[in-house]
């Protein structure tokens, strides 16, 4: 498993930001992150942002292979559209079609984009051709219910991330031979049904988003800094879904706080009763 991306929607350094942080990152490219996105193995990916194609190059990786997308949710740091395009353009997949999972509501918002771009005759956009040619399958899926999709058993957990009027992020568990991960990204506190449906789940790896940083005034309803992240793994802890064996991985990590990578670890280092390692755009599980 790979992480592909490990920043929020700006993207670290962000070309328009002289920051500590933006100036950090081009001194030291190994500190700079690209938008994010995870390789859970060469059939399924969760989220395909704009950065995809860059992040594959830096990684050494191909996606000729690629069968699933997994999509959180639709903002476009996530959920690139104009992604489908390289599909068509590719010599060696020979029109072989991508499978997208996605939330009810995601789903709905994007059919009705298409159907908008389609009564408007501007149906030649990337993503809305290749849907209209079959080369790009949406799958709704239920909230709380198990798919098997990839080889993996996998269930979509509500989020308060809120990316429209009516579309609120999920986050995704996959469970295979034993052995599961949560993909919680984005997330907000999780609401009591979330972690009812993650009681005793007993995850081996859970990868979390950690936005804000050292930001602790922010809304932690749609994103987390570092105490929210300490709170949610406390409250993950009390249902059973986390115990200390639990590897833990911070991810969609943004410029507007404080924190290097090396500090963002050392603050976890200090701070956190759980282990848990700050990811790397590249970084192999």
């Amino acid at each position: 498993m790979i992480f592909l991306g490990t920043c929020a929607a700006d993207g670290l350094p962000n070309p328009f930001c002289d920051c500590p942080l933006c100036e950090d990152a081009r001194k030291n490219p190994q500190h700079g992150r690209l938008r994010t996105s995870f390789l859970l193995d060469e059939r399924n990916l969760i989220d395909c942002g704009p950065d995809l194609a860059s992040a594959c190059t830096q990684a050494g990786i191909d996606l000729t292979r690629l069968e699933n997308v997994f999509v959180t949710h639709t903002h476009e740091d996530h959920f690139e559209p104009s992604n489908a395009g390289l599909l068509s353009m590719s010599r060696s997949r020979k029109g072989k079609s991508v499978d997208i999972y996605l939330s009810q509501e995601a789903y709905d918002s994007l059919i009705a984009k298409f159907e908008v771009l389609t009564e408007a005759k501007l149906a030649d956009s990337d993503a809305c051709a290749e849907y209209r040619k079959g080369l790009v399958r949406l799958h709704p899926l239920t909230t709380g219910a198990w798919y098997e999709v990839g080889g993996y058993q996998i269930m979509t957990i509500p989020t308060t991330h809120r990316s429209s009027y009516q579309e609120y992020a999920v986050n995704y568990v996959f469970a295979k031979d034993g052995r599961k991960l949560l993909y919680a990204c984005d997330t907000g506190y999780y609401p009591e049904s979330s972690l009812e449906l993650l009681r005793e789940a007993n995850l081996d790896v859970l990868i979390m988003e950690c936005t804000w940083g050292d930001l602790f005034d922010k809304d932690t309803s749609s994103h987390m800094n570092c105490q929210a992240f300490l709170v949610q793994l406390k409250n993950l802890e009390q249902y059973g879904a986390i115990s200390k064996s639990t590897r833990i991985y911070a991810t969609h990590i943004n410029h507007k706080h404080n924190l290097t990578h090396p500090m963002l670890q050392a603050w976890f280092d200090e701070n956190s009763p759980y282990k848990v390692t700050v990811a790397h755009d590249g970084m192999r599980i």
